[in-house]
């Protein structure tokens, strides 16, 4: 397994279900993530990985020493909720290892990145299921990932960052952002298409927190000038042009 590399992920299985799949099912996605951003990203930070049913929302929790991976999937039997919560939070862990300071955020833009990701490593998941030790009992699995995938990619409302206009607008946006995710969801979408068009480049992305200008926005003019990558190009289309 995997995790025999990576002596920096730890897991809290308590349930009979999580202890049967969570190791397996983590190795999965965790193999994808190392394929797209390398080993340095995934291996350094300690991490705990639990499951919490009862919990409001997945989080990445990093007020704790070590930090933790929560996902709050009802049961480790529904795979395909497990690999798309946990791919959202991995995301956030992968971008916070090119954070200097670890609580930066410009929250609207890396959820929608997380969002996309999550829609990006459940296809994948679909369409890579026979490498997962899992698939030997349950081979057609792969059918309910797609399920998954084509119905999260279908939940779109009317997009609130076209609407931006101010500041104060994307203000809205960013404090919102959490709860309303659907309306993100066009550009999430987006996103998706581009990290199915160009695998190669998506990595590019863990480098925005390097490029945040202070104000909810980021610099494309910098960024594009040391990483002219079409992924790039695509994060700068989802960012609304405010009125100076």
């Amino acid at each position: 397994l995997l995790q025999m590399t990576f002596t920096n992920w730890t897991f809290a299985a308590k349930t009979a279900d999580e202890q049967r799949y969570m190791s397996t099912l983590f190795s999965f996605v965790l193999k994808q993530f190392v394929e797209i951003f390398g080993t340095t990203a995934l291996n350094s930070e300690k991490c705990v990985v639990y499951n919490e049913p009862a919990a409001p929302c997945p989080m990445l929790v990093t007020n704790r020493t070590p930090i933790r991976i929560r996902t709050s999937t009802e049961s480790l039997e529904i795979w395909n909720q497990y690999i798309y919560q946990l791919a959202h939070e991995l995301t956030h862990y992968v971008i916070r290892q090119y954070k200097e300071d670890k609580d930066a955020i410009v929250k609207w833009f890396e959820e929608t990145i997380c969002e996309a990701m999550s829609l990006y490593i459940l296809r994948m998941s679909s369409l890579k299921w026979n490498e997962c030790p899992l698939s030997r009992n349950n081979p057609n699995y792969s059918f309910k990932l797609m399920n998954y995938f084509e119905n999260a990619y279908n939940q779109t409302a009317p997009s609130t960052l076209k609407r931006c206009h101010t500041l104060d607008d994307l203000k809205e946006v960013e404090n919102s952002c959490e709860i309303r995710r659907n309306e993100r969801g066009i550009e999430r979408n987006y996103l998706l298409d581009n990290f199915l068009k160009y695998p190669k480049s998506i990595s590019a992305f863990i480098y925005y927190p390097l490029y945040m200008r202070g104000d909810l926005q980021i610099d494309f003019a910098k960024w594009k000038k040391v990483s002219p990558s079409p992924i790039v190009s695509a994060l700068e289309s989802i960012q609304p042009n405010l009125a100076s």
